[in-house]
């Protein structure tokens, strides 16, 4: 299966693009026109030019082949637009305009029809009720928000709204995205199909879903299953309670079901659950770490409160703290001070500089007894430490052991912890600023490792 006209379009048609600043074709264009690896073509029944660039009455007077087609027009041209696209040979539409499946029985027979007519020309459509697709690898944005910031995790989203706000978070946070797909009502493009084509893509090294419902669970549950074996699949799922089963259904027409049986389901698939957005973002974030081959956790910290709500994390989760070797207990006390606690939780106590998470970071994944490193620093302004040393010190460490063994940073000083971050980032150490997102990071590689076969279960 390929998408790649969804995401690597050779030429671009926004139907609906707009001189308007208050309208949404003006912004799907203005994202568009400065696209490099193709054509973007404004179609505008009324104006000549749109943002300065020649525009088409109608898509099929386009003298160039079309691959994809952006559809924001009201919802009495849409079938019109439909049928004028797949006359004109267009491959893929991201059908933005609403009212559709999402307000009633008339409109999801509505969206059949315009389903009918995308296949019998061989066209796929992605929504109605949609923000689009963004493509940060060839700086593609076919939706009418800001870019998301470069990375590696492709994110899917039922919902519109919350993914474009989902990007707003993850660009203050310096959270990067490889694609992101609002996937709308699902007309006809699932949630199944997407998961299937990102599995074979060489930039999504995660692919993460916020989910309200399923058109075919059993079918998607089946593409997972063969996909958490290659790439791990975090999911987000809405309507856990009776209410919000009701609200997904009015927002999205989606049939949300019973919650237990999606969780149920999803962990026979390999899929990850995430419980928040937060929960989501930082186990996604987590996969640029080999795998663990067990689910032992050795903590190493300045501060012993961080150090307590983490193990307390981790044990929620089902891993374990490690059992430190009497070899590995005796080379800490042999530099640390004597007020600092050296079994695990390892408190280095404030006064740590570099080169103790250096030898401490060294020491603790050298131990055999140990699968995981989280690393804790509340970053300390005191004694003529620098913001970067305890972060330096641990990555020197890791290029010095290099035995595949995961490494997660937790650096609690907000701004002043930036620095310290970069720094870890950079060697690809995702780092955390709450415990509980460290501990999901975890967590998350441990469920991989199992579906993976990586990690027997216990």
């Amino acid at each position: 299966m390929t998408f790649d006209y969804f995401f690597k379009p050779k030429a671009i048609a926004v139907i609906g693009a707009s001189n308007d600043p208050l309208k949404l074709g003006y912004e799907v264009f203005k994202n568009l026109k400065d696209y490099k690896d193709g054509k973007v073509y404004p179609v505008n029944v009324k104006d000549e030019v749109v943002q300065g660039v020649k525009a088409y009455k109608n898509v099929k007077d386009i003298p160039d082949e079309v691959d994809l087609a952006v559809v924001v027009v009201p919802k009495r041209f849409v079938k019109g637009t439909i049928e004028d696209c797949g006359e004109k040979g267009v491959k893929g539409i991201i059908l933005i305009t609403a009212g559709f499946g999402e307000v009633g029985e008339e409109g999801k027979k509505e969206e059949r029809e315009l389903v009918e007519i995308a296949h019998k020309y061989g066209m796929r459509i992605v929504g109605p009720n949609c923000v689009g697709i963004m493509n940060t690898h060839n700086a593609m944005n076919a939706t009418f928000v800001m870019d998301a910031k470069k990375g590696d995790i492709a994110f899917i989203s039922q919902s519109g709204a919350l993914g474009a706000g989902i990007i707003y978070k993850t660009v203050k946070e310096g959270i990067g995205f490889s694609k992101f797909v609002s996937i709308g009502n699902m007309a006809d493009v699932d949630f199944a199909e997407f998961v299937e084509y990102l599995a074979d893509t060489e930039e999504d090294k995660a692919i993460a879903l916020y989910i309200e419902g399923l058109k075919d669970g059993r079918r998607f549950m089946e593409i997972a299953k063969r996909v958490t074996k290659k790439k791990p699949v975090i999911v987000l799922k809405a309507g856990k309670s009776e209410s919000g089963a009701r609200a997904a259904s009015s927002h999205t027409g989606s049939l949300a079901g019973s919650y237990k049986i999606y969780e149920a389901a999803f962990k026979q698939s390999g899929i990850i659950v995430a419980d928040t957005i937060d929960d989501m973002l930082s186990m996604a974030r987590a996969f640029t770490q080999p795998l663990p081959k067990g689910k032992r956790v050795a903590i190493m910290t300045n501060a012993g409160g961080p150090g307590v709500l983490t193990a307390d994390a981790i044990d929620r989760l089902g891993l374990k703290l490690a059992d430190l070797e009497e070899e590995t207990i005796e080379g800490l006390r042999s530099f640390l001070p004597p007020m600092a606690a050296v079994k695990n939780p390892v408190d280095m106590i404030a006064s740590a500089r570099g080169e103790d998470y250096y030898k401490t970071a060294k020491l603790l994944l050298e131990d055999p007894n140990v699968d995981m490193l989280i690393s804790i620093c509340v970053v300390p302004t005191f004694a003529g430490m620098t913001p970067t040393e305890h972060a330096e010190g641990v990555v020197r460490a890791v290029r010095e052991v290099n035995n595949g063994k995961p490494v997660l940073g937790l650096f609690m000083a907000g701004y002043v912890s930036e620095p310290a971050k970069e720094v870890l980032e950079k060697a690809g150490i995702p780092s955390y600023e709450r415990p509980e997102d460290v501990a999901a990071a975890a967590y998350a590689l441990v469920e991989f490792a199992k579906a993976k076969g990586v990690l027997k279960e216990e």
